[in-house]
């Protein structure tokens, strides 16, 4: 299933194991999100992300490192990774339905 990405700019905070980083959210979709960041994690590791939403909230989500610019070298603008939520949250689809997805 494909979901719509919606394109954001959203500055976060994600850990991966003992990476701690920063980037920011490029697009986001239902089931998941693209974060620009030059601290790259590997695919399949396990990552939590925190930002807050265009209205201040604070949102914190959690899913799996899906791909990474780095297995696909000069096919993207901003290194960084796409990431699959593997947890329902209410608060990340009232945020996704908040922009028109």
């Amino acid at each position: 299933m494909t979901h719509r990405r919606i394109r954001t700019a959203l500055n976060a905070e994600f850990e991966v194991g003992r990476l701690r980083g920063r980037g920011k959210i490029c697009n986001v979709a239902e089931g998941g999100l693209f974060v620009g960041t030059v601290q790259v994690p590997d695919q399949g590791e396990l990552v939590s992300l925190s930002f807050r939403d265009h209205k201040g909230r604070p949102q914190n989500v959690h899913g799996l490192v899906w791909w990474t610019t780095l297995n696909e070298p000069g096919t993207h603008r901003t290194p960084g990774f796409g990431m699959r939520l593997i947890e329902d949250s209410e608060s990340y689809s009232h945020f996704i339905a908040s922009l028109g997805g």
